[in-house]
Parts: C-alpha cells; structure tokens; sequence
C-alpha cells in the first residue's frame, strides 16, 4: 500500500484523463439505426469471393430483404463443417484470408467445444469497441469515478491445442482479449500473465488472492457465481467480514450476461455500502451485444456499430420451418425476440440462443434478457423458464432467511406416482432451517412467478410438489472441474429436459 500511496499524484491524472477520454467517446459515437444496413452491405462487398458468399450468390444481393430471402439461417452445429476447414487453416471460407486465432465456448449451450474463428476485424470492433463503451457509460454516469486510478481484477484464462493443427491458436475469449490489450492498460489491472495463465483453477484462484491482496482494486469484471466464490477466499485469507473493510475503494461490479438477481443478497454480503454498484453487460462467446449505460437500470443499450448486425425472430415463430425474421427497424417494445446476427468475422445468420425484449426504441435501443432458448422445462407444456425460477427463489429465500448461491433442477417421475415433478439441487451461503418449509415455500413462490406452472399443479394437476436437495458448499464446483469445465465462465445449466448432470451431482453430493 506504501507503494500506491506514493504513486497516487500520477494515478489521480491518468484517472482524470481517461475518464475525460472515456466520456468524450459516448458523445462522439452515438448508437443508431443507420449503422445496420451501411455494415451488412459493407461485409458483402469485402467477402464476395468467399466460399461461403459465392454460395449464396452474395454478389448479386442488393437488399436487405434479399438477403434474407436467400441466405438461410444457420445454427453452430449446421456451420460446423466450414469451421473446421477454417481449423485447418483453410482460407476464404466465410471471410477473407486465413484465420489465424480461434476462440473456444464456455460450453453453456451444446455439449462439446465450440471453436468460434476470430478476425482482427472482430477483436476490434467488437472486444474493445464494447468495453470502452461500457466503461465510457460508466464514467459518464459517475463523474466521480475512480475506477481508472487503480486496479482491476479481470480472470481469463489459457490456450486450447488446435484440434487438427495441433498449434496453440485457440484460446479463452478472455485469454485473447488481455493477450491483446495495450502495455498502458495492463498496469491497471490483476493478476500478472504468469498467474493468469495457470490452468488449475484452485492453484490460480489461491495465486490472485495472495498476488492482489495488498493491492487498492476499485472494481471486477466476472460472472456472479464464480465472482462470490472468490471473493469468499479473499474473505477466508483476511480474516474480515466484507470486502470494502479490505478494499474501501472498491466501487463497482461489472457482470456479464447471467440475471445477477440470485446473487444480490449473497453480493451485499460481500459488498454492504448501499453506493457500491452493480453495472451488467451482453455478451457471449461469439460476440458483445449491449452494456448498461446508466446507474441501476435493468436494460441495456444495444450497440448498433460494433461489427454485427442484427436480425429478430419474434418468439411465437421460434422452430418453425419458415419462421418471420425482422430487421431492428421494425422490432416492437416488449415482445419476446430471438437473436439473429450477422458479423465481421464468421457469422452468417447465425442464432443466438437467447431471447430479448425491447425497453426504448428511441431515441436508442435498450434490451432485457428474458432467458436462454436451450434452458427451460417443458415436460407437460408449461415451458418453464430461468426467469421464472430466478423469481421464485428469491422470494422464497426471503420468507425463510436463506441466502441461495445458485442451482440447478430437472424434471422426474417419481416412482410412487404418475405425475411429473421438478427436482431441484440448491447450495446456500445462509441455509433455510427447515428445508422441508423452504420446499413448500418455494413451490409456492413458483406458482406465484408462473401462471402456466400454477396451472398445472391445480388445475390440471399434472405436475406434483417439487422436491428440494441441499448441496453443501463447493459442490457446482466439483461438478465443473469433474466434467473439466472449470474455467472463469463456465456455470451448472440451471434448467434443462434431461436428467444427466443432475446424477453427476448426486453422485458428488453422495445420494
């Protein structure tokens, strides 16, 4: 801290000039509709003798409903086949030239790895393009900002070999963008390369803690889950009952894509100042979407010029052979859409698989994620959803002063009955005192959060009371590093149709 003391005259200009930086760039670049259509036309002029383009007669497209007409849209699973020639180092596929680096998933939605090619054209524009706004947003919104005077701690993680070339091109998203940050930038920020790129994630978490732990840091970037779990070791090594007694600097959480409302009552824990704030970000490992642009919202701002563009599938056409697509032009206030993109590295009408709403169409466009398409459960039609779950878990740990860390439920047929029923395994940072209460309780709550859930425990009485485990502490985490998930975004899916990683957890849990 001696160190920092002496230090703190410079960091206090550089902060005041990025912050002016940072604040000058929301003016200069706004959002807006005009940046779709000159993009789309833009990316069809540079890739029209790719493989993929000469296809599609890409060439000859003049309109945007043309295109739409006459290229399909496309799921990951349905572009494997042209990523991996990319892996083999295939040129002009869908993009001009070799690919050089290769992202890998955090395996939220399909089961084995997705290799996602990467262009410079996309680190640009869409890594660097959305975290500069987002901390432009940021800074904006608080003028009194320190977040540039001292450190952050941002994880990433390490390479994967290439499958077919067995070079180390494929690496974390995360990896990537610190791999490529600017020399300036990384003195502001935690851990070093050498820890960072430490793939054990209990040797490396232990490595941050004792590397930053004299350190003034004054915000984090991570996934709400994994963020409680480390900020628990810093309390365990310390010794303190909150971070702001070691770190009384620290101003603000920045969260990617996860509903952080689970996590609320387990993060004031954490961080109890009433000014400490939560700001939260869209993003997946394809792309960056949207950031928060003012303190305590609930919506985001869709950035329009950050390398993609964007088509909609209203929900109630979602699986249909044929389904309606729109362009954000014609996309209407709070009604359920299906995200299509279309980007200056791979992508080609590729979905997303993650419904919006829009919450501001003007003067710019500002979204809600509603849920994941591949997390639900639907086993007598009631389609139950994480925003749903998310509801009713909250309320329900409120009426019984528990304090949930996160979960994971399946439906089962029990044995001694016809009907069907949601099992559900919770870990707690405060458990409830009667589990067997909090099980009424939250069936309850979830009746409340969901008509159609309602209506099938009582009317139609097709679904029975669900059922309740209690996991202990690090569970979700054995679970991840057993399945050798264990990376900084990595997470238990927390609703799904088949049963199997509930087993896997109840063979850890030892039931």
């Amino acid at each position: 801290m001696e160190l920092q003391r002496k230090f703190k005259l410079p960091r206090m200009i550089a902060n005041s000039i990025a912050k002016t930086a940072f604040k000058i760039k929301t003016f200069w670049k706004k959002e807006s509709l005009e940046h779709q259509e000159k993009f789309l036309f833009n990316l069809i002029h540079k890739c029209r003798n790719t493989v993929f383009w000469k296809r599609y007669w890409f060439a000859d497209i003049q309109t945007i409903e043309q295109f739409q007409r006459d290229v399909p849209i496309f799921t990951y699973k349905e572009f494997q086949p042209r990523v991996e020639y990319m892996l083999k180092w295939e040129e002009n596929i869908s993009y001009p030239g070799k690919i050089p680096l290769f992202a890998v998933s955090s395996w939220t939605t399909w089961e084995k790895w997705k290799y996602l090619p990467l262009t410079k054209e996309h680190i640009n524009s869409s890594q660097f393009n959305w975290w500069t706004k987002l901390i432009s947003y940021y800074c904006k919104a608080n003028p009194k900002t320190k977040i540039c005077t001292w450190k952050t701690i941002a994880i990433w993680w390490t390479f994967v070999e290439n499958p077919y070339t067995k070079e180390h091109n494929v690496w974390y998203i995360t990896a990537i963008l610190q791999k490529r940050t600017p020399r300036y930038a990384r003195l502001f920020k935690s851990p070093s390369p050498d820890i960072a790129f430490i793939e054990d994630w209990e040797e490396k978490s232990k490595k941050i803690v004792e590397e930053t732990l004299h350190q003034n840091i004054t915000w984090i970037t991570w996934q709400p889950s994994r963020c409680t779990q480390f900020l628990y070791k810093v309390l365990e090594k310390t010794w303190k009952s909150n971070i702001h007694e070691i770190r009384p600097d620290f101003e603000v959480f920045f969260w990617w894509w996860m509903a952080v409302d689970l996590y609320k009552d387990t993060l004031k824990e954490l961080f109890p100042d009433p000014k400490f704030k939560y700001w939260q970000s869209y993003n997946a490992s394809e792309w960056f979407f949207a950031c928060q642009c003012e303190n305590d919202a609930d919506d985001m701002l869709l950035l329009t010029d950050n390398g993609v563009f964007y088509e909609f599938i209203p929900h109630e056409e979602f699986g249909k052979e044929n389904p309606k697509v729109i362009s954000l032009e014609d996309v209407e206030l709070d009604k359920e859409y299906v995200i299509v993109i279309t980007t200056n590295a791979w992508l080609r009408r590729y979905i997303i698989w993650d419904t919006v709403k829009f919450t501001e169409i003007e003067p710019y466009y500002k979204i809600k994620i509603t849920w994941r398409t591949k997390y639900y459960i639907d086993v007598v039609g009631e389609w139950t959803t994480v925003e749903y779950t998310d509801k009713a878990i909250i309320e329900a740990c409120k009426k019984v002063w528990a304090i949930a860390t996160d979960y994971t439920a399946w439906p089962v047929t029990p044995k001694w009955t016809q009907r069907w029923a949601y099992e559900r395994i919770i870990e707690f940072w405060k458990e409830p005192k009667d589990i067997k209460e909090f099980q009424k309780v939250l069936d309850e709550e979830l009746q409340k959060a969901f008509s159609n859930y309602y209506d099938e425990r009582n009317y139609n009485n097709t679904l029975d009371e669900l059922i309740v485990h209690k996991a202990s502490a690090w569970t979700f985490q054995k679970w991840l590093e057993n399945n050798n998930r264990a990376m900084w975004c990595s997470k238990v899916p927390k609703l799904m149709n088949d049963r199997h990683v509930l087993e896997e957890i109840f063979e850890i849990m030892g039931e």
